[in-house]
């Protein structure tokens, strides 16, 4: 019976490195991809089966749980490089996915204006919680509402007004302005998109995207629920098609008991030109944790 344990446990150590294995190669498969999203997950799996191992004396679950541990753990590195902080910020970027039946928008407004955002950029949102953005009517000059599907539009809120017309690309999840700040224009960019296989296009989408904003001019932030790790292939393509990268940080935005201890599908891309750091805020009533993002200009205070 021992015996029969400590190969079953085996077994598991060499299915979750084959898994952890695949999650690198996203654009070979989507399932790949989604494999990704779930390496937080694959770490502690790693982790509790060592544990076991040991426990149980089985050897060979022993070191492949150890040698999946390094393997998973190693996956997370991308988001934990090349932090830089903010002292004192040009700007702030709030970005959140409200979800569409969010019951308290008015906490939501009010996060909003304790952030003192300059730049707002909001997903999922409806006809529920669309009173969030009648709220700021006078505050944010800018207003861009992008439809993209039935949870709700993508749309761009910001203190600054705008250099020629802002942009929208209904059914994509995308929505940008250029804006014109103190520091120099920049061009804002709220996104949404779908969920990964197998429940969404996201592949496809995230091609179709990411040419739509190659051609945006730089300096560029975009901010909004990517459905995936920052360090998936889907997010790869955005951030090499725009000259981005993304804000340093492991941060499980996405939470739902289903999905402890969450998944981290929000995330800020920047442009070299900028000086970015973000942090996680409260849900605020939905299921996605808004993000605080401070900016300065490189070369500024």
């Amino acid at each position: 019976m021992l015996d029969s344990i400590r190969g079953f446990a085996a077994l598991v150590a060499a299915v979750g490195i084959t898994v952890t294995l695949t999650s690198f190669y996203g654009g070979a498969h989507p399932a790949f991809d989604t494999f990704a999203a779930f390496r937080v997950h694959l770490v502690i799996g790693f982790a509790a089966l060592l544990v076991f191992a040991l426990v149980f004396s089985a050897m060979t679950a022993r070191y492949l749980a150890l040698i999946g541990l390094v393997f998973a753990a190693a996956g997370l590195t991308p988001a934990l490089m090349g932090r830089e902080p903010v002292a004192v910020a040009d700007m702030r970027a709030y970005s959140q996915n409200l979800r569409f039946d969010n019951p308290t928008p008015d906490r939501v407004a009010q996060a909003i204006r304790d952030t003192e955002a300059d730049i707002v950029m909001l997903q999922e949102v409806s006809e529920s919680n669309e009173v969030i953005l009648n709220a700021f009517s006078r505050e944010f000059p800018t207003r861009v509402m992008c439809e993209f599907s039935g949870v709700g539009g993508v749309a761009l809120l910001s203190r600054h007004r705008t250099i020629g017309e802002p942009g929208c690309a209904r059914g994509q999840g995308i929505a940008w302005a250029r804006l014109r700040t103190p520091q120099g224009p920049v061009t804002a960019v709220s996104i949404h998109l779908p969920w990964p296989w197998p429940y969404g296009s996201q592949a496809r989408q995230a091609v179709r995207v990411a040419e739509i904003l190659a051609d945006l001019e730089e300096p560029v932030l975009i901010a909004g629920d990517f459905n995936n790790a920052v360090w998936s292939h889907a997010v790869g393509q955005v951030r090499l098609a725009t000259g981005t990268r993304a804000t340093p940080g492991l941060r499980l935005t996405f939470q739902r008991q289903m999905v402890w201890p969450g998944l981290s599908l929000d995330h800020a891309l920047v442009s070299e030109d900028l000086v970015a750091e973000s942090r996680m805020l409260d849900l605020f009533g939905s299921d996605h944790r808004a993000l605080l993002t401070q900016l300065r200009w490189r070369g500024g205070a």
